[in-house]
């Protein structure tokens, strides 16, 4: 079982009360807002695609549609987060628009952002990451092979529009894949856009090839990025980043650090630690030689047939497969065993890297506990 410890809820009750004025925008803000851009705006009555308005009002709305109550990220904490700050005069008085959402199967892209108006004279652009469709995730995959993704040229795209839209500074963030997108849409927006950035925030988005990471827009973003990564990261650590990054405590085990919510919070920051786990480490170093070692046309061809495992489900989200996980087992049995020779195989090294990773992470756990 999870330890308690004060997360970002508790930040929103204790920090709730002081405006931006009072207590300037830090890293707690920024998980805030990140984690913002999941509430499914696409499935709102009153969409909020136009001109911001204040988050008060979107809440107030949202939160009398009983329709939405069907919608997975209402069940994932989001709508309490939507009503604290609703509550708080720190965010009810932020405005927030221009909300777009694509999901595209045949171009496999899922993009999704939307803007607030912090009110202390600056605009958020947050991204949003791998939202658990089917689509997401095999764009996810599709960023270990290849770059621009269709969703990181929308995020460029998205940052020179709202820029112009939207006078003053700018913070741009997010989380797992939207925390990648934010740092790509930072270097390769349009100069005048970079110019008039504030910081980047990156929760636990995976990193960039060399070759992009070469380019001269990284490097003129690079020192005002913030990437913040749980003790167990996968998603986070996966190809380079061109700056440091603090590794958070979290009080869930495993790939399920990654959701912010786990993350421990003291004051308006995160509880750090030196490092990430052994078994995150592991599951980087292999992960990264295991796709140094093949081809571009050879991971995606596995990519591809780790997409078709999935669709061969009918199911079009992970919560779906996790909720009927013995009809989604017996699917991606019989997938596999009708795999050719080389992809069979590389499926199952997946699943044994992961197992590795596992089996670090007991262990180091249980040392822990141990005192040694």
């Amino acid at each position: 079982m999870a330890d308690v410890c004060p997360n970002v809820f508790d930040y929103l009750d204790w920090r709730g009360d002081l405006t931006l004025d009072q207590s300037p925008l830090c890293e707690a803000d920024g998980v805030v807002l990140t984690r913002f851009a999941y509430i499914p705006f696409e499935y709102f009555a009153r969409p909020i695609t136009g001109a911001p308005v204040k988050i008060r009002d979107i809440a107030r709305a949202a939160l009398a549609d009983g329709t939405l109550d069907e919608q997975e990220r209402w069940k994932l904490r989001d709508k309490e987060l939507l009503e604290k700050m609703a509550d708080s005069a720190r965010f009810a008085d932020m405005e927030a628009g221009w909300h777009v959402s694509r999901l595209d199967e045949q171009v496999q892209t899922q993009f999704s952002a939307v803007t607030v108006l912090l009110g202390d004279g600056r605009t958020f652009l947050a991204y949003r990451g791998t939202d658990n469709t089917v689509v997401g995730w095999k764009e996810d995959l599709n960023m270990s092979y290849l770059c621009p993704i269709p969703g990181q040229q929308m995020a460029v795209e998205y940052a020179n529009a709202i820029a112009e839209k939207a006078p003053g500074r700018l913070v741009l963030g997010g989380h797992s894949k939207g925390g990648n997108l934010a740092v790509y849409a930072g270097a390769f927006c349009d100069r005048a856009v970079q110019d008039r950035i504030d910081a980047v925030y990156n929760y636990d988005g995976p990193g960039f090839f060399d070759d992009i990471l070469a380019r001269d827009g990284f490097d003129r973003i690079a020192d005002r990025i913030r990437t913040f990564v749980p003790q167990f990261s996968v998603v986070g650590m996966l190809l380079n980043h061109p700056e440091g990054h603090t590794v958070v405590h979290s009080t869930e085990r495993g790939l399920t650090q990654h959701d912010t919510y786990s993350w421990e919070m003291l004051g308006p920051r995160f509880v750090s630690l030196e490092t990430v786990t052994g078994g995150s480490r592991f599951v980087d170093s292999t992960i990264k030689d295991w796709i140094a070692d093949m081809t571009p046309e050879q991971f995606e061809q596995f990519a591809d047939t780790i997409y078709t495992l999935l669709t061969g489900t009918n199911m079009d989200t992970m919560h779906e497969m996790r909720e009927n996980w013995f009809s989604t087992a017996v699917s991606f049995i019989r997938s596999v065993v009708g795999m050719e020779e080389n992809t069979r195989s590389a499926a199952l090294e997946t699943l044994k890297l992961l197992a590795k990773s596992a089996a670090l992470e007991v262990k180091e756990e249980a040392m822990e506990a141990l005192g040694v």
